[in-house]
């Protein structure tokens, strides 16, 4: 399986726009791996990872063609993870897609809720919201996939794991350390990562003062309950992502060796994983 991150910023993009913080001068200054759009991925060149306001541009980046794509996973419905603004562009005289062509999107029923109210007729039919659950496993393509609960700020969020049958991959994000009910089940399951990737919004802090998002000393945490849980070993792949400027030294040249000490791989913008 190969991971592509797309991009690997929190909400507001790294530098925020409007911002004049350290980070984001620092970020302005030295630019290369330090600037992050809005964090989306792609799995195996066909299987998208949200649909941020940003896709038009990593799709332009990295010479994807949104036709070919045919699925793609929602965590949450937060904007920078749905924008259903662009999904408008289907209607007639915006493009041309093939009669037959059909995007899929996965997710809570959140998902169906947000995009039942903007999405005329003339989008629909070129556009189908499957509603998963959480916790119950279901297939999209040759991977099986299973939404399990997260920690956020909106109703029903969710991160996935995703297997072809010979790797694993978590995506978790955006989330808070897992529920208690996500926990059990992966060991309940006896699920194994060859890959995670994971929340760290607010980079190097030790600990934060809300909840819904993670920072190193939250994903050290994680780190070690997977391990004592079973469904990571000393082989898996422990990728931070999701940087907000907010977080301590969170531009790529500061944070990636602190990470690294730490046993962590750090994401940047078109950063590729091939397990």
């Amino acid at each position: 399986m190969k991971l592509k991150y797309l991009g690997t910023a929190a909400a507001e993009g790294y530098p925020a726009m409007f911002c004049d913080c350290e980070n984001c001068r620092k970020a302005m200054k030295t630019g290369g791996k330090n600037i992050r759009s809005r964090s989306q991925a792609l799995i195996d060149d066909s299987l998208l990872m949200d649909f941020p306001c940003d896709t038009y541009y990593h799709c332009l980046l990295n010479g994807i063609n949104l036709h070919d794509i045919k699925n793609c996973l929602i965590t949450h419905v937060h904007r920078d993870h749905l924008y259903p603004v662009d999904l408008l562009y289907f209607k007639p005289g915006f493009s041309h897609p093939a009669p037959d062509y059909m995007l899929n999107m996965y997710g809570s029923e959140d998902v169906e809720k947000t995009l039942s109210a903007v999405l005329p007729d003339a989008v629909k039919k070129h556009f189908k919201v499957i509603t998963v659950a959480p916790f119950e496993p279901f297939s999209v393509g040759k991977y099986t996939v299973t939404a399990l609960k997260a920690w956020h700020g909106t109703d029903n969020p969710f991160i996935y794991v995703i297997s072809d049958g010979n790797k694993t991959i978590l995506y978790g994000h955006d989330t808070d350390v897992f529920p208690e009910e996500t926990w059990e089940y992966m060991k309940a399951e006896k699920i194994r990562f060859d890959l995670v990737s994971i929340d760290c919004t607010e980079g190097a802090y030790e600990e934060l003062s809300y909840h819904g998002h993670m920072c190193l000393g939250r994903n050290i945490k994680c780190r070690e309950r997977m391990l004592a849980d079973g469904i990571i070993d000393e082989k898996t792949v422990m990728v931070l992502n999701h940087f907000s400027h907010n977080g301590k030294d969170s531009n790529y040249t500061e944070f990636e060796p602190i990470a690294k000490e730490h046993g962590f791989e750090t994401s940047f913008d078109g950063m590729e994983i091939v397990l």
